[in-house]
């Protein structure tokens, strides 16, 4: 495995509709390979990141795109 990226998320919920409270994120690496560029945004129930990772010996780079929705019914997903 590469890296393990995580987004955490907490959400308020008022019966009807969602929110991100909060959101952060987090990462481990395997040698030989960086994480860059990382942003979270924040949209109604949405919470997403967004980074880059790439290797440090030529054998390419991955975006990372990750999202956590609280639906209007109270399901995160």
């Amino acid at each position: 495995m590469i890296a393990t990226v995580t987004l955490t998320a907490t959400f308020g919920y008022d019966g009807s509709r969602a929110w991100v409270v909060s959101a952060s994120g987090s990462h481990s690496m395997e040698s030989g390979w960086t994480y860059s560029n990382q942003s979270i945004s924040k949209s109604g129930g949405t919470a997403n990141l967004t980074a880059d990772i790439k290797s440090t010996t030529g054998l390419g780079s991955f975006p990372v795109d990750i999202s956590l929705t609280c639906s209007k019914d109270g399901d995160i997903s």
